[in-house]
């Protein structure tokens, strides 16, 4: 068993435990359908940083809007309301999080596999026909999140799952889940319900090694599980080794695709990665 649960790791990282209020409010207002457009846009406002990277994201060549979009009112109307409130969401948590000191991987290594997830899980999410796509593209982001609790919280057993993980070529998370008696994408899913993210996000994050209950957002699990492997086998996670593109064959089926569509996800990666970590981490 591990040396601490995971909501005990949870209390002890006072950083990672708490996100800025907006977060609730843009989650209260973006889950209220009386809520407006104009209410959304009018949290957002109150963040003028927030504000302004929004309207630069839209405006970017990654979102791929047309015209050019000045009012965050206009945005809001333009992507629409949960569009941009995980685009906002993306925004706050990269932000918050950018520069989080540890001893075992460095911040830009961490992140850029977490966007290649994302535009990864993105891409196919499109690819399946699903019209949310920035909810994919979230919780590609936010995959291993709990990777980062484990690392600040639990620096030396963090070290001992990775060298475990090396010598045995083993996954981390079966290691870690040797070593603490869960892994990062339970920590991570534990996580981001004690942030109060939707449901949906919290089982995506922590099904994305071990899809679990395909009935509970199987098909959001799977596309995430897949993106995973294509950021695995692109840009690991750490320093360890670049793994083969090895996933649940089941997750195809699950997502609504198949391995053909492959070749079309993977065209462009680098570049698609560059431009989303240019308007939301190294602008952060």
């Amino acid at each position: 068993m591990g040396a601490l649960s995971i909501e005990e790791l949870i209390r002890q990282s006072p950083r990672l435990g708490s996100l800025p209020d907006i977060v609730g409010e843009l989650n209260a207002a973006a889950d209220d359908p009386q809520s407006s457009v104009a209410d959304l846009a009018g949290i957002i406002r109150r963040d003028p940083a927030l504000s302004a990277r929004l309207l630069a994201i839209v405006n970017s060549p990654w979102y791929g809007l047309r015209g050019e979009v000045a009012d965050i009112e206009r945005a809001v109307s333009l992507a629409g309301t949960q569009q941009l409130r995980f685009l906002a969401l993306s925004t706050v948590i990269v932000r918050q999080f950018t520069n989080l000191p540890n001893a075992l991987v460095t911040m830009d290594t961490f992140w850029k596999h977490s966007f290649t997830c994302a535009v990864a899980a993105r891409a196919l999410a499109e690819s399946a026909g699903e019209r949310d796509r920035e909810r994919y593209f979230l919780g590609g982001l936010l995959h291993d999140i709990g990777s980062l609790l484990i690392y600040t919280t639990l620096p030396s057993l963090a070290k001992e799952a990775i060298l475990h993980a090396r010598s045995q070529n083993q996954p981390i998370y079966q290691a870690e889940q040797l070593i603490f008696g869960f892994d990062h994408a339970e920590a991570g899913g534990a996580l981001l319900r004690h942030w109060g993210l939707p449901e949906s996000l919290a089982a995506t994050v922590e099904g994305h090694h071990e899809l679990g209950d395909t009935g509970h957002f199987g098909r959001e699990k799977a596309l995430v599980h897949l993106a995973n492997g294509i950021a695995n086998a692109i840009h690991p996670s750490n320093t360890l080794f670049r793994q083969p593109l090895n996933s649940d064959p089941a997750a195809w089926g699950l997502a609504g695709l198949d391995t053909d569509q492959l070749d079309a996800t993977l065209a462009a990666m680098d570049e698609r990665v560059a431009e989303a970590m240019g308007v939301f981490y190294f602008a952060a």
